[in-house]
């Protein structure tokens, strides 16, 4: 058994969420997510057991404005370290926002959306 399921149709958003899986516990979901208007967009659902006193399902969704995703595309695979790096940022800066209003005794939101910018790619 796969520690982690991937579900993408997209191989270039499932090589975007093995960048980030192992910032997740085992048997976190990643999955294709267009937004409406068809910007690319990968799932990442998983049960956190760090927010509360029992187990939540989250979704984290990353949205890659059109742009910057054909610019991503368009760089040959092995001048992508950059563009990875910046995902990671996002997500781990993402994850501590949550743990952080967690220690402060906020709400923490079961869904959360992140947008990558310009410096994505």
């Amino acid at each position: 058994m796969e520690a982690y399921r991937y579900e993408c149709a997209n191989a270039h958003l499932e090589t975007l969420a093995r960048v980030i899986s192992d910032l997740f516990p085992e048997q976190t979901l990643f999955s294709d997510r267009p937004a409406d208007d068809g910007t690319p967009g990968l799932a990442v659902q998983w049960v956190a057991m760090r927010f509360g006193p029992t187990a939540r399902r989250m979704t984290l969704t990353v949205r890659l404005p059109a742009p910057a995703y054909a610019r991503y595309v368009a760089v040959p695979a092995a001048m992508r370290a950059r563009s990875f790096a910046v995902l990671r940022a996002y997500v781990e800066a993402a994850l501590g926002s949550l743990e952080e209003q967690y220690a402060n005794g906020e709400a923490v939101p079961r869904e959360v959306d992140i947008e990558l910018g310009d410096e994505f790619a």
